[in-house]
């Protein structure tokens, strides 16, 4: 990971880490490791998500694209899926046909 993308990762995860740290002292939670790396791996996502969306914008920003094609993998089957879910929420659960229907038909 090159260190324009990893460093403001880094950091945003710091900042999560410490709103976590506050908010579990707050509310008398025990510290989680495993939400502690959480944090700074969706940090890395938030920031390549930035790029990704810049890079449609700045050709600065696209040549950046070519260190996080992971990334780049991930944004593409989560277009997919969204796209897939959509089509099956639209077409087919919003006509739903129901037996009964079917039955009474029938007759």
């Amino acid at each position: 990971m090159d260190k324009v993308i990893f460093i403001p990762s880094a950091i945003l995860g710091l900042v999560f880490i410490g709103i976590y740290w506050y908010r579990c002292n707050k509310a008398k939670k025990e510290f989680n490791q495993a939400v502690m790396v959480n944090a700074v791996l969706q940090s890395s996502g938030i920031v390549c998500g930035l790029l990704l969306v810049a890079g449609t914008l700045s050709d600065e920003a696209r040549k950046l694209l070519n260190e996080i094609d992971l990334y780049i993998f991930i944004s593409g089957l989560v277009v997919v899926a969204a796209s897939v879910k959509g089509l099956h929420k639209d077409i087919f659960s919003s006509t739903k046909i129901e037996a009964e229907s079917r039955k009474s038909s029938n007759k």
